[in-house]
């Protein structure tokens, strides 16, 4: 960062462009040449966009399911594939470091982009469930290989894959889901609170937070079973400007409890659940739906992807459904520094989203 098996998590001139030493260390210089890129100019983006970064300088990055990523940088689309060294096709996540080297990750590997080209970083795992946790607001997080393992944490040298507890939950999960293929534990989401904390969510333990001294967990059924009775797992996780929580369905929101009436060692956090969107209390409520990504526009109203639902917009009073292309699937979303909404779909690409005109296709560079 999402429910076909798993999904995740303005265009415009920013800062001056930089490069990265090329001994890796990390240092920026500042340069006032070109950009250079070693990908080949593109006309437009692949059907499936999963994912989609807006960089710190403006250029607007996009992952596919099966045709590697797109850069939109200067009025120009850039297309990255094996040839430039980004390893693997899938991608199932983008993040950016404070100094602004990008990360791409895909269903093979994570790699850094260096201003030029990719190349995949070597991923240290960690001994234990202890290991390697550490809050810091500069490492960057991402999600690798959803659904199997826990989650990479780049520290500005090296990169980390960190084991998750076993949550409490377990135990009902696996009885519940017996032979499933991947493990309960095993990450699709992250989602970093307006306090700094790192939210995971996972494929069938609920979700946890780490907040630099301890993990403590959410296991509600009603937010990873849908009515069908599948597993949706935990694919959405945002906390909007008054400090509710939103994961995975419209039918409730959380409001997390302040640190000081949490027992000390307790393994689940305390809360409260809160209405969520009007009208969607029950199954079949006009409201009522999975999402894939949440997204808070300037004016604090909240966007949501419903897959073939389209895109869902509730201004804390009122719900509007706008419909995407033609009945596409809406998985990702991004609100960008102008405020628009940018939306990924399974099949059709990419659209940009607003009140007025509802959702257009992205066509890439005008020709």
């Amino acid at each position: 960062l999402v429910s076909i098996g798993l999904l995740f998590s303005s265009p415009g001139l920013g800062a001056d462009p930089v490069r990265l030493d090329p001994g890796g260390s990390g240092a920026r210089q500042a340069t006032s040449i070109k950009k250079k890129t070693a990908g080949v100019p593109a006309t437009g983006l692949d059907g499936r966009i999963w994912c989609i970064h807006e960089a710190r300088n403006g250029d607007m990055w996009f992952g596919s399911n099966g045709a590697g990523a797109y850069r939109y940088a200067d009025g120009l689309l850039t297309h990255f594939t094996a040839d430039h060294g980004l390893a693997g096709t899938h991608v199932r996540d983008i993040a950016e470091h404070k100094d602004g080297r990008v990360f791409v990750s895909t269903n093979t590997a994570v790699c850094l982009f260096d201003g030029e080209r990719f190349r995949a970083l070597e991923i240290h795992e960690a001994p234990t469930e202890t290991a390697g946790w550490v809050l810091d607001p500069d490492d960057v997080w991402i999600v690798f290989d959803p659904g199997a393992g826990g989650p990479c944490r780049y520290d500005g040298t090296k990169l980390h894959r960190l084991k998750l507890p076993r949550s409490p939950a377990e135990g009902d999960f696996r009885k519940d889901y017996v032979g499933t293929g991947f493990e309960p534990e095993g990450l699709y989401s992250i989602h970093r609170d307006r306090r700094g904390h790192i939210w995971f969510g996972t494929a069938g333990a609920g979700l946890c937070r780490f907040d630099g001294k301890s993990i403590r967990w959410i296991y509600e059924e009603s937010i990873t079973t849908t009515p069908s009775g599948g597993s949706f797992g935990i694919r959405s996780i945002f906390e909007d400007r008054h400090g509710d929580f939103w994961i995975c369905n419209t039918r409730q929101r959380f409001k997390i409890a302040s640190d000081d009436v949490m027992a000390v060692g307790a393994q689940f956090l305390d809360y409260t659940v809160k209405e969520g969107l009007p009208n969607a209390a029950e199954n079949k409520a006009p409201n009522f739906d999975f999402f894939n990504a949440v997204v808070e526009g300037p004016s604090g109203s909240l966007w949501m992807s419903c897959g073939s639902e389209g895109v869902l917009r509730f201004d804390g009073k009122e719900v509007k459904k706008f419909p995407v292309g033609d009945s596409a699937y809406a998985c990702e979303l991004h609100c960008d520094r102008s405020g628009r909404i940018w939306v990924g779909t399974l099949e059709q690409g990419a659209y940009t989203l607003t009140e007025d005109e509802g959702a257009r296709r992205f066509m890439g560079p005008k020709r």
